[in-house]
């Protein structure tokens, strides 16, 4: 388990190096952790790459590398949101706010200015929708990289503007009976056929566990589905399927297909019926998408 997950980070690592340098690299960051000194060392990890002033980034040499390392880069901003003396660990409305109106101001030495967003978790509704403000419209030379427990604490309406790096150790690899059943539940969807819904489906009889799954892996193309319809170009799990869904649905409808699936899958851990289930499933689908 060790490795699996030792791989899983060089590949993260990787590939936000590899964004970086193709200039693609989103404007809003999520990393979900359980251990927050590793998700905040990632953090500063991609701080250190968006600022590295060097040719191979992060090339650790650069003076913006230096200190960035140190800790001491100005244009590298560091906030838990916790207001001081408070008791409370809530990540504060006033500090998003005072955030925001720090964006916009150029930075210091680097062409790019990054906040590192500590306690992201507890940020209420309010919060989150003050950070969605700049989200939607960024400064071209901000980023900001938001470190929580879990995806999970975040609105929904924040998700879809920011690229999801996962930490968690529990997520394992797709299997094949997975990614055939996400692709074919993908194309009943947008081919709206009742029959074909029904068909596809019918995999989960019996096996709530293997349509909870497929729920959470449909939440996450539905997702990427919207970034993509938002306009970051990243790599997806299911490219064609992500690529399919925001060609063919609109964000109303990726949206609320989205909120089916967390219900779908709060009624499997309630140990729903199964055949309610499934009738549930293709009913709760098409509403979804108005047919």
């Amino acid at each position: 388990m060790i490795n699996e997950i030792q791989t899983k980070m060089d590949i993260m690592y990787n590939q936000v190096v590899s964004s970086v340098q193709q200039k693609t690299f989103p404007h809003g960051v999520l990393i979900e952790c359980q251990n927050s000194n590793e998700g905040e060392e990632f953090a500063r990890f991609i701080a250190n790459t968006l600022v590295c002033s060097g040719d191979n980034k992060p090339c650790g040499v650069c003076p913006d590398c230096v200190k960035a390392q140190g800790k001491g880069h100005p244009d590298i901003f560091e906030t838990d949101g916790i207001k001081e003396h408070s008791k409370s660990k809530n990540f504060t409305v006033d500090a998003i706010r005072a955030i925001r109106e720090d964006a916009f101001i150029a930075p210091n030495e680097s062409n790019k200015k990054v906040y590192i967003l500590k306690n992201g978790g507890n940020m209420n509704e309010q919060a989150q929708n003050a950070i969605l403000k700049i989200l939607e419209e960024p400064p071209a030379y901000v980023h900001f990289i938001i470190v929580a427990e879990s995806k999970s604490t975040m609105l929904e309406t924040v998700l879809s503007r920011v690229q999801v790096y996962s930490l968690l150790s529990d997520e394992g690899v797709v299997t094949e009976k997975e990614a055939t059943a996400v692709k074919n539940m993908v194309g009943a969807i947008l081919n709206v056929n009742e029959l074909a819904l029904m068909e596809q489906t019918a995999v989960f009889q019996k096996n709530n566990q293997f349509a909870k799954s497929v729920l959470v892996l449909l939440t996450e193309v539905f997702r990427d589905a919207l970034v993509k319809k938002s306009g970051y170009i990243r790599e997806f799990r299911f490219s064609d399927e992500t690529d399919s869904l925001c060609k063919g649905l609109t964000a109303k409808s990726l949206l609320q297909l989205i909120s089916v699936c967390d219900e779908l899958i709060g009624s499997i851990d309630r140990n729903c019926n199964n055949n309610l289930l499934v009738v549930r499933m293709c009913y709760e689908f098409k509403r979804a998408i108005g047919r």
